[in-house]
């Protein structure tokens, strides 16, 4: 099992207790303008369920996904939302989203994994969509003490994935031509209070045709 996983599921609860109080209303605001009223969300990476649920009490359509089946269940459980174990760059799913929420999960995988996240994005936000991502940034790359893998971003390395993912992009139609575009990006910092410093983007997936 990957490691970061296995860390999630034996500590699934301290977890939980730890975020999911955790208020991130601001990004909420800045994302949720992008989405059509009632439209449907993923919570990539949902963990504690937070996200979620908190955009279903706002009257979106929202649900999980989460590769750690301990925080899952606890997801289900506390915050009352549908979750689906999964690995987030194997996710393809049966009808796009309005939008995706991607909050401090894609610094868990590895260049290449973060490569197909993004290329199966042509299948999983619809045109005129958006994506919310938020990772870490100025951290070394590697495992850090809890045994959990962390990959720091610069701004240039999150536009270079962009970059990639449409160089070989087709809509969510199948039609060829879709394109990932930053409308937003900003830096913040820690919500837990810890000296760690967050990069922000929202990316909206428009036709070029």
């Amino acid at each position: 099992m990957n490691k970061t996983i296995e860390y999630y599921n034996n500590n699934a609860s301290e977890y939980y207790d730890q975020t999911a109080a955790v208020d991130l209303h601001d990004k909420y605001e800045r994302f949720l303008r992008y989405i059509p009223e009632g439209g449907r969300i993923m919570d990539v990476g949902c963990g504690s369920g937070r996200d979620a649920a908190t955009f279903c009490r706002m009257g979106y359509d929202a649900e999980g996904l989460d590769a750690a089946e301990g925080l899952a269940a606890i997801a289900r459980a506390k915050q009352n939302i549908d979750v689906t174990v999964c690995d987030m760059e194997d996710w393809v799913a049966s009808d796009p989203y309005d939008g995706i929420w991607c909050c401090a999960v894609l610094l868990h995988l590895e260049d290449d994994r973060i490569s197909s996240f993004f290329s199966n994005l042509k299948y999983n936000l619809k045109e005129g969509g958006a994506i919310f991502i938020s990772v870490k940034t100025g951290i070394p790359t590697g495992y850090d003490e809890k045994g959990r893998y962390m990959r720091g971003f610069t701004r240039e390395e999150l536009r270079s994935f962009i970059d990639e993912a449409n160089s070989g992009s087709v809509s969510s139609s199948g039609d060829a031509g879709g394109s990932l575009k930053i409308a937003e990006e900003w830096e913040t910092e820690d919500g837990m209070n810890r000296a760690v410093r967050w990069l922000n983007v929202i990316v909206t997936a428009n036709s070029c045709g």
